[in-house]
């Protein structure tokens, strides 16, 4: 049995699930202390809450290892974290379900929430909730199969209230992205997840991804899809390009800031 570690993208032969939080893992993450498990975490949590006593050690000097980020030249330990993250990429994913599901039985969902770029001024709303609308079941698919892949694997990294920076930023700047190039209405959640996807590249870069059943490393990926959408920007094809792009910008903005803000630790 073969498996993908949820850290480094390493597949393994032998992978570990882990007992607390129930993802798999590579031997060199397989320790809860070495991915950061938030169900470890929890259980904490609940223990003391609870009045019970738990046995506490010592604990040992934290294991210091690379992230893997060129150019940072020394090596730094549990980088970004907040110590619980709080799944916010999993209520996210359950929010745009649900509001597909409005969309199908409520004729006019999903006009009241759609980014018209010529109304904006009279529904400011909209930059906000279009993210949340989706156009077809493929289309709500793809999205959510890729934030399911990614956004928890960054949100762990750079903890809760980062995550939901990167995600609402990108997606912001995606709605002023589209409206600088076009006034034809816009909805979906490409414009936030690229930026989830170009933040998490750019900290992780080696992390291996599948592109149309090709294996290469998720920076290269980025770049692709990067360049795809350059190209067919003006192309009328029916895709905000010029948002995908803006998502991806805000991404690898906050992905430089959070590698600086690392650069500058101490440790």
């Amino acid at each position: 049995m073969s498996g993908i570690c949820s850290v480094c993208g390493k597949k393994e032969m032998l992978p570990y699930k882990c007992k607390f939080c129930g993802w798999i893992y590579c031997s060199e993450h397989r320790l809860p202390e070495n991915h950061e498990c938030t169900g470890l975490e929890i259980l904490k949590q609940r223990t003391r809450d609870s009045g019970r006593i738990m046995y506490n050690p010592e604990p040992e000097p934290v294991k210091k290892r690379s992230m893997g980020i060129p150019g940072l030249g020394r090596q730094i330990k549990s980088p970004y974290a907040i110590p619980v993250t709080r799944n916010y990429s999993m209520y996210i994913m359950m929010a745009c379900v649900v509001v597909f599901f409005l969309q199908q039985f409520i004729p006019s969902f999903t006009g009241l929430f759609l980014l018209v770029p010529r109304l904006v001024a009279l529904r400011p709303w909209t930059v906000f909730t279009y993210m949340f609308l989706h156009g077809s079941v493929g289309h709500l698919f793809f999205n959510m199969l890729v934030l399911f892949f990614f956004g928890p694997i960054l949100e762990r990294k750079i903890g809760s209230y980062q995550f939901l920076v990167v995600y609402f930023g990108a997606g912001l700047l995606s709605a002023l992205g589209h409206m600088v190039f076009s006034g034809s209405p816009v909805l979906g959640a490409s414009g936030a997840i690229y930026g989830i996807f170009a933040c998490l590249a750019l900290l992780e870069p080696e992390i291996r991804v599948y592109v149309y059943f090709i294996p290469m490393k998720i920076a290269q990926a980025l770049v692709l899809f990067a360049a795809i959408d350059i190209l067919m920007i003006g192309s009328n094809d029916m895709i905000a390009h010029a948002a995908h792009l803006s998502g991806l910008v805000f991404g690898l903005y906050m992905g430089l800031k959070l590698k600086k803000s690392v650069s500058r630790s101490p440790w």
